[in-house]
């Protein structure tokens, strides 16, 4: 029963800035002495509640010196512990940090919460599309963080995704926020030079370096963030990732382009209704199959093999199956096979 009320009283002074003491007392039906008893035991358990005594007094739960035992309920252990064995390993060095973790909360759990842990029993399998996430440095991570809550300028060298290493662009940025997106990690900032909004992939960022110039609010283009990430250009993989790339002119806005296509494909709008999409796959028959996902026309720009891998698509489906008025059927959808 204490411990349940302890628990609760921890969840009120984290859910809330600052509480009376009648007012805790009332949400957990029990006296004011009781509720000093409990904040007590909270600060003997290592969490730093400081009080103020008097009309206006209050108790406040602070930022402590170091980490003090973990409170949480059956739910929310079942659920790290269940995060802990899915999580994808996109920050490098962090593998044996999340098994140590695991293997410390399984040691705590409770015997009935250990034998129901037990049964989930997780195998991952790797999903040949989706490519496994490159991993980014977690000092990175902290610097660019550090600098995206107190507005402080960066510089780094960047590398997009057609140049290689010796051609990496100098970029002087407000970060704004770090995003994950599939595993992979992007900074939401405003390039000052060509002062405009882009979003860096984190893996493509090197001799990242603070400046120590600070920089003023400044409203992102896009209210919805993932919206705004998922229409950058500059977002997919390496050309050698895939062994078969392609470029196709779609008669699709680039807005649907944007939702649908996946993480290893890049694009442009060329206008409203015209994108230009680049993207790989692991055969050219493959890389159709997936444009013709988008029930739109194309044509294909290169490369040849491309361009044949869709001529002999069509033959393949062109199997004609006559209506009863011995009319053809509409295609899904079409391609044209250029050069």
């Amino acid at each position: 029963m204490i411990a349940n009320r302890t628990l609760e009283l921890l969840s009120l002074l984290q859910a809330q800035k600052e509480w009376t003491g009648d007012g805790l007392a009332e949400r957990l039906g029990v006296s004011p002495r009781t509720v000093r008893r409990d904040i007590n035991r909270l600060r003997e358990l290592g969490y730093p509640v400081t009080a103020r005594k008097g009309p206006s007094g209050f108790y406040r739960l602070s930022r402590g010196a170091r980490l003090p035992p973990l409170i949480v309920d059956d739910e929310q252990a079942i659920a790290i512990a269940l995060a802990l064995q899915t999580a994808p390993a996109s920050v490098t060095g962090m593998g044996d940090a999340t098994k140590r973790a695991l293997n410390s909360i399984k040691e705590l759990l409770p015997p009935h919460l250990a034998r129901r842990l037990a049964t989930f029993s997780i195998e991952q399998i790797e999903n040949a599309w989706e490519l496994a996430p490159p991993q980014v440095d977690p000092a990175l991570l902290a610097q660019l963080s550090a600098a995206a809550q107190q507005r402080e300028l960066v510089r780094f060298a960047y590398r997009s995704i057609d140049r290689g290493p010796v051609e990496d662009d100098e970029v002087l940025a407000e970060p704004h926020r770090l995003v994950v997106w599939s595993g992979r990690w992007y900074l939401v900032a405003y390039d000052q030079r060509r002062n405009s909004w882009h979003t860096y992939r984190l893996d493509r960022i090197g001799q990242l370096a603070p400046t120590a110039w600070r920089f003023g609010p400044r409203e992102v283009p896009e209210a919805d963030i993932t919206r705004f990430v998922q229409s950058q250009p500059d977002r997919g993989d390496t050309a050698d990732t895939w062994p078969c790339w392609g470029t196709v002119l779609m008669e699709c806005p680039a807005t649907l382009v944007a939702k649908w296509a996946p993480g290893a494909a890049s694009f442009e709008a060329i206008d409203e209704r015209i994108t230009r999409i680049r993207m790989g796959a692991w055969s050219w028959s493959a890389l159709i199959g997936f444009l013709v996902t988008f029930n739109c026309r194309f044509t294909v720009e290169g490369p040849p093999e491309l361009a044949e891998a869709a001529r002999q698509v069509i033959g393949r489906l062109d199997v004609g199956v006559p209506l009863p008025d011995e009319r053809a059927p509409e295609p899904v959808s079409s391609v044209r096979a250029g050069t």
